[in-house]
């Protein structure tokens, strides 16, 4: 819905150039030009046989008729004193007959004119006028229009970014930008109700990092904040689009891995563990790098949260750091047998 509100609200200038050759067909002129004061010319355009290389010189040209508080007419601008100067007059564009009728606001704030324009001498009879003032009411009302329409769709954009930063704020973890606990949660048993309900596999998978107070103690506090938002980062470009991924809390994440069993999610976990292995940080007191261990389960049959299966992947995250850290392990739900998972090779920076 965004994305068609700024499909209206663009950038694109709406021509109305139809209604001004309208208006040179009824009242037989050779050249109509619709000059509006800046803010609208940004986005509503409106001319009949001008060439582009007349079309600024008349729209500077036109731009005194601003000033005018009533429809004119000119029969001869070279007689005047006031046009007989103006580069339009005098020059190419060569402007005789002049003719215009203001474009308003329903408050009667004047935005532009409607100009007619022509090579000869000529005259309007009070018809022709009336004709001509009619011509502005209906490209005032035009432009009112779709100035408010565009205010309106504004509007919509504003309040719609409103609602998606508040969103934003309201499950996503500040630091990291991971889902904060509360989303991660919610949006975790949704998964796993969606997987009962299809028949499909949902795994679980839970991590943190080793020794991190090490880090914060070593390194400081503004360092281990720099490790889990690279490490947050490092995680989110590795896993898919629809995989959910949150900051449960310190240096505690957790993983959702939809359609996945847990053969293939000891298969992520390890190459993610790798990932997170390879990146370096650097400090005062030098680089170093890190370790994660990770604990991996998945729902059972009974289970319609996710709660149980975190708390299981909890369980098998324990057994991995008691183990020696750095490596993953999985609890399976009761009735399956627990098969450990030796780490891989990590490259350590010195």
């Amino acid at each position: 819905m965004l994305q068609r509100y700024r499909i209206l609200w663009g950038s694109e200038v709406h021509d109305a150039s139809e209604i001004a050759a309208t208006v040179s067909l009824v009242l037989e002129m050779p050249r109509v030009l619709i000059c509006l004061n800046e803010r609208y010319r940004s986005w509503y355009t409106g001319a009949h046989g001008i060439t582009g290389e007349d079309m600024d010189t008349l729209l500077a040209f036109c731009a005194n008729a601003n000033l005018a508080e009533s429809t004119f007419a000119v029969a001869d601008t070279r007689k005047e004193a006031y046009f007989a100067r103006e580069p339009a007059v005098s020059g190419p564009a060569g402007v005789v007959f002049f003719a215009g009728a203001r474009l308003s606001d329903p408050e009667g704030k004047s935005f532009g004119t409607l100009c007619l324009i022509d090579d000869a001498p000529r005259s309007l009879n009070s018809a022709q006028m009336k004709v001509l003032e009619r011509f502005a009411a209906l490209i005032s009302q035009d432009i009112c229009l779709r100035s408010a329409g565009r205010y309106a769709i504004r509007d919509l954009i504003d309040a719609e970014e409103d609602k998606c930063a508040l969103y934003d704020l309201a499950v996503t973890d500040p630091l990291t930008k991971a889902l904060n606990r509360r989303a991660f949660f919610r949006f975790a048993e949704r998964e796993v109700l969606r997987a009962k309900r299809h028949g499909t596999d949902v795994s679980v998978l839970l991590f943190d990092i080793d020794h991190f107070k090490r880090v914060n103690d070593i390194h400081g506090h503004a360092i281990g904040d720099e490790v889990l938002v690279k490490l947050a980062q490092k995680i989110s470009s590795s896993i898919r689009e629809e995989d959910l991924f949150g900051r449960l809390g310190g240096e505690e994440f957790a993983l959702v891995l939809p359609e996945t069993d847990v053969d293939a999610a000891v298969r992520t976990a390890n190459r993610l563990r790798q990932k997170v292995g390879e990146m370096s940080f650097e400090s005062r007191q030098g680089v170093f790098s890190i370790t994660v261990s990770m604990g991996i389960s998945c729902p059972a049959a009974a289970e319609v949260d996710i709660v149980t299966a975190l708390d299981r992947a909890d369980k098998s995250l324990y057994r991995a750091k008691s183990l020696g850290r750095n490596r993953v392990e999985v609890l399976h739900p009761p009735g399956r047998h627990d098969v450990p998972i030796n780490p891989l090779p990590v490259v350590h920076h010195n």
